[in-house]
């Protein structure tokens, strides 16, 4: 099933086990089986806003209450906007600056622009199917589908190529690519030609790239969510959810803190 008009509230919503929830699965199923809905923090609210005035601009520029001339979340103006717009659609002066420079910056990328303003590109667009291996319900959302082509959007403190590779390690986008590769051939039956991550800095002066993943980190990823939605469809068949093994083990120090020159006590 192919959906281009869900809210996130809907696709959330669905049944379906998404990337993120096999990050909790990879930490422990337990970690996914009592996993807590919480309110969406100050940080996730921004992160959409820059997610609609990138993917979404006119969208952007209607639904949102931009006070530039208030400064913090305390003043008055803010409080009284909010309870018309809700507190996710309201953004002070110096959010919503934060936001513009992120957009601007990605103005400014030509091959990102060329794939967002594309006559036959979708925004949101979920897919829900089933994994052929195991039968489980599976589940993503694509940023920007343009033919395909995917851009997933992705805010960052450093734009450049080998911090950003850390992220990519420490997210688990690797998974991501793969998992959602994998997700639109078995409901399409076509391959994407290619699955790439727009970076943009969350500071000024807010620089961008574009980053497409090699064969090796896509093939990685594979493994990975392999791996974990073997497990949940394991766990969920028996309706065990085992936590991180308790059983005692000898921990050694990452090597870089053996690096350092410590005085003996």
């Amino acid at each position: 099933m192919i959906v281009e008009d869900w809210t996130n509230e809907t696709y959330h919503a669905h049944e379906g086990i998404s990337k993120s929830g096999l990050d909790l699965i990879s930490r422990s199923p337990a970690h996914y089986r009592y996993r807590t809905f919480k309110e969406p923090s100050r940080a996730m609210e921004i992160g959409t806003a820059i997610h609609t005035a990138v993917l979404e601009p006119d969208r952007f520029f209607t639904d949102y209450m931009l006070l530039r001339d208030v400064e913090d979340r305390r003043a008055s103006a803010y409080k009284e906007a909010v309870k018309v717009y809700g507190s996710e659609r309201v953004l002070t002066g110096p959010e919503a600056d934060k936001v513009a420079g992120m957009q601007e910056s990605v103005l400014g990328n030509p091959h990102a622009q060329a794939l967002l303003t594309h006559e036959d590109s979708k925004k949101e667009l979920s897919i829900v199917t089933e994994d052929p291996e195991t039968g489980v319900v599976v589940k993503c959302r694509f940023d920007l589908l343009t033919g395909l082509k995917s851009l997933d959007l992705k805010k960052t403190q450093d734009a450049r190529p080998d911090v950003f590779a850390k992220s990519v390690a420490n997210y688990r986008y690797m998974v991501q690519a793969a998992f959602y590769s994998d997700l639109y051939f078995w409901e399409t039956g076509d391959k994407l030609e290619a699955f790439g991550f727009l970076c943009v800095e969350e500071e000024l002066p807010h620089a961008n790239a574009i980053y497409v993943l090699d064969d090796d980190a896509i093939e990685f990823g594979r493994k990975l969510y392999r791996k974990d939605l073997n497990q949940y469809a394991e766990c969920k068949e028996s309706n065990i959810w085992p936590s991180i093994d308790s059983t005692p083990q000898i921990l050694s120090l990452p090597q870089w803190a053996m690096r350092g020159n410590y005085e003996t006590v």
